[in-house]
């Protein structure tokens, strides 16, 4: 093959590439949270939470976020609120995760990021309210790692 009609031929194979790499490159950053609230925590060294009034229990889930705030360098600030407000306030990203008894059927399951059981298994009647943590929708940093440490802790 002539020289000239090699060099089209690899220029033709290769130009994919230029879509490829920096797609590549992009991945670094997966997940994300789409409304930062990871970079958030890190920058301002908070992460707001709401502790629903009657969940004696919460300790297994404070641990857990606990540990999320410390790996950003942050701290745990308890927001008071209660009910619909709460959850209200973590849709509009005023705090970064509610803790309380949530039921796996809870009408707001398609609004909010609810955790497995944490420090249970899953119960039969998915209309019986567990220990969980509510998350906001898309925050899928904070999703994840928080969703891995309650796996771990379950082992």
């Amino acid at each position: 093959m002539p020289g000239h009609l090699r060099s089209r031929v690899m220029q033709s194979q290769l130009w994919p590439l230029l879509f490829v790499i920096p797609a590549l490159t992009a991945c670094d950053n997966l997940p994300h949270d789409a409304s930062g609230s990871t970079d958030r925590i890190a920058r301002s060294g908070e992460m707001r939470i709401v502790v629903m009034p009657g969940t004696p229990d919460a300790a297994p889930a404070l641990a857990v976020v606990g540990d999320y705030a410390e790996r950003h360098n942050a701290r745990l600030v308890r927001v008071a609120a209660h009910g619909d407000h709460a959850l209200h306030w973590l849709e509009e990203g005023k705090v970064d995760a509610v803790i309380g008894h949530f039921a796996k059927a809870s009408p707001w399951q398609a609004e909010v990021a609810l955790s497995k059981p944490v420090g249970r298994s899953e119960p039969d009647d998915g209309k019986q309210p567990v220990l969980r943590l509510a998350r906001r929708n898309g925050e899928n940093a904070l999703i994840l790692a928080t969703d891995r440490a309650i796996a771990e802790s379950a082992k």
